[in-house]
């Protein structure tokens, strides 16, 4: 039951820190879906790279949405190794350039409301959720390490080539919306929804079979 308990409480946070990377990843996909659908008229800026439609440093947006979904792959299937890596220094660059900000440019981390009279920094808190998730997934690879006997690998089921079809399939939605729509109109901003909504649902296709309670009674016992 220890096994059993230790297998739950390792992939429970996987599953966060996967939520966490498809949260924080989605500012590569928005562009790489843009870029193509939008065309010219859609200008993007990351990390110091921009462009427009497909134009310029394009090739960056979408190398990021791919090691992504790389990332997403290997969580489940595939060697251990690449996906520690990944998931470790995305959660630790980030962190590391929350700490640049609060040490180099506090100003831009300060969160205002004019007609409230809000004025705080919010430095301390932007730190400590940043920094929280690189140490949880330094913690999460410690226990994937302490496991790794118990662990096994997941196949590819129907139910995700079921999920990566349904999301297949909202492109050519998303296409109409943003290539047709009015420039920051109604139609351009569902688009932007529809492409959020839908790459954090890649955790979902890409995740296992959720594990009944009937079937962790029936290992317990």
């Amino acid at each position: 039951m220890a096994t059993i308990g230790h297998g739950r409480l390792r992939n429970a946070l996987l599953y966060a820190l996967l939520i966490w990377t498809a949260l924080t990843t989605v500012v590569f996909w928005l562009p790489t879906l843009r870029g193509a659908f939008d065309g010219p008229s859609y200008e993007w800026g990351l990390f110091g790279f921009g462009g427009r439609g497909v134009s310029g440093d394009y090739w960056f947006p979408v190398l990021g949405s791919a090691i992504a979904l790389c990332a997403q792959y290997l969580a489940w299937r595939g060697p251990r190794l690449p996906f520690y890596v990944l998931i470790l220094g995305w959660s630790g660059f980030l962190a590391a350039g929350m700490l640049s900000l609060a040490i180099g440019n506090p100003g831009s981390l300060r969160f205002r409301g004019d007609t409230l009279g809000i004025d705080i920094s919010i430095a301390v808190l932007g730190l400590a959720l940043f920094g929280l998730w690189a140490v949880l997934a330094a913690i999460w690879i410690g226990l994937d390490v302490r496991g790794r006997a118990t662990r096994s690998m997941t196949s590819w089921l129907n139910r995700n080539s079921r999920w990566l079809i349904a999301l297949l399939a909202l492109l050519p939605i998303q296409f109409v919306l943003l290539r047709f729509g009015e420039p920051h109109g109604l139609s351009d901003q569902i688009g932007v929804l529809v492409t959020i909504v839908q790459w954090l649902l890649v955790v979902a296709a890409f995740g296992p079979k959720p594990v009944s309670r009937r079937e962790v009674a029936a290992v317990a016992t």
